[in-house]
């Protein structure tokens, strides 16, 4: 069983390639895997291995003044969801392409998820803004929130007219981890948004699953952007199944690949239109496979379920 920390903290860092290089170092020596992004504005991190290495990696960041009380959201998978260790210095930890538009000091209020889930159970007057991408929303999200206009985080900038008509409305946004609503909060304000009207959740979905998750109200699963793909939030019997099929349109919350390496498109299939069609997205790409040139390895949590020579 591996362990996953999904983590961030807005802090100022004055050296940030100084401080790459170190936590480089630092995570091979503990063997552990994932992506790290560290610039000027902070840290952003998902990283897995063992639980004794993710507790001295904890420990390890307790230390350092710049990286000192962060909040570690935990999972835990069956597979490693990550191939290979990447740190690297970015101007953005997390990318919105308009970081000169918006001021991400001043931001929405974070509000802890009893605070939410007390505004859900008494039915608050309120637009819950999911700041993920469409996809993302597809399999799992919050009752009667919004679905994103946007593929990618990246587009809110492009996309402030369709958000227009909630304005002068008490807004909450929600993500994964919450790091997207950092900077998204901060947009809105720099958009002429009301700030006393902009809140975000503190710890994101990941923070409400781990007391709400089978009673609370987000429904379907969490996407991450490792090897598993989506994370469930509801473990008990009475989880609903959100999304559909691509090829036969039953319900499904299973992202796949095209195994067509000139395709692969991301796509939700259940394991029975993914065997019809030789784990392709159409009958275009299963032809173009036949011959077995252009395949892609399948994700380490679909060989279980389908080879790809089956």
């Amino acid at each position: 069983m591996y362990h996953i920390f999904l983590y961030y903290k807005l802090v100022k860092i004055k050296n940030p390639s100084k401080i790459v290089k170190l936590h480089r170092e630092v995570c091979r020596v503990l063997q552990l895997r994932g992506r790290i992004l560290i610039g000027e504005r902070g840290i952003n991190g998902t990283v897995g291995g063992s639980k004794i290495a993710l507790d001295m990696y904890k420990q390890y960041m307790d230390n350092e003044p710049n990286f000192k009380n962060i909040d570690f959201k935990e999972s835990t998978s069956d597979i490693l969801p990550f191939p290979r260790l990447m740190v690297k210095e970015r101007k953005e930890i997390i990318t919105t392409d308009s970081a000169d538009e918006f001021n991400i000091c001043n931001r929405g209020k974070h509000i802890s998820r009893d605070t939410f889930h007390n505004w859900l159970l008494k039915g608050e007057d309120m637009v819950i803004l999911d700041m993920r991408n469409d996809y993302e929303w597809e399999i799992g999200h919050f009752v009667n929130s919004v679905r994103p206009p946007m593929k990618y985080f990246r587009d809110l900038k492009d996309n402030m007219d369709f958000y227009n008509k909630f304005r002068g409305k008490k807004i909450v946004m929600f993500c994964t981890g919450g790091i997207r609503c950092e900077p998204a909060s901060a947009y809105f304000i720099a958009r002429g948004f009301d700030t006393k009207n902009i809140y975000q959740l503190e710890g994101g979905i990941v923070k409400y699953a781990e007391k709400y998750g089978n009673s609370g109200y987000y429904e379907g699963k969490c996407f991450v952007f490792d090897d598993r793909m989506a994370i469930p939030i509801n473990t008990s019997e009475t989880a609903k199944i959100l999304g559909n099929c691509l090829h036969c349109a039953d319900a499904c919350d299973i992202y796949r690949n095209c195994i067509n390496s000139m395709c692969n498109l991301m796509f939700l299939a259940c394991d029975n239109c993914m065997q019809k069609y030789k784990n392709t997205c159409s009958t275009e790409c299963m032809e173009i496979t036949k011959n077995g040139e252009h395949l892609r390895p399948l994700r380490k949590n679909h060989v279980k379920i389908l080879h790809r020579n089956k």
